[in-house]
């Protein structure tokens, strides 16, 4: 008993401990499928937060576009 017990207390600490790199994962791959060809290459190489990178995209499109504009509804 209390060896299944302890098997299955090591098995929620792995979940626990693995669990914020699978939501990272997630959330790159997510975003990763949206970005262009070039916008794509420049996201491998970033090393922060993906959605960082979504709103650095964002402000850079609607420096250029203009606030609200239609072609930045990708970056949103």
């Amino acid at each position: 008993m209390i060896r299944i017990l302890g098997t299955v207390a090591a098995l929620a600490l792995i979940i626990i401990m693995a669990f914020p790199f699978a939501r990272d994962a997630y959330h790159r791959y997510e975003i990763a499928k949206r970005l262009d060809s070039r916008d794509r290459v420049a996201f491998e190489n970033w090393a922060g937060d993906p959605r960082l990178f979504l709103r650095s995209l964002l402000e850079r499109c609607e420096l250029t576009n203009g606030p609200g504009s239609p072609a930045c509804d990708s970056y949103r």
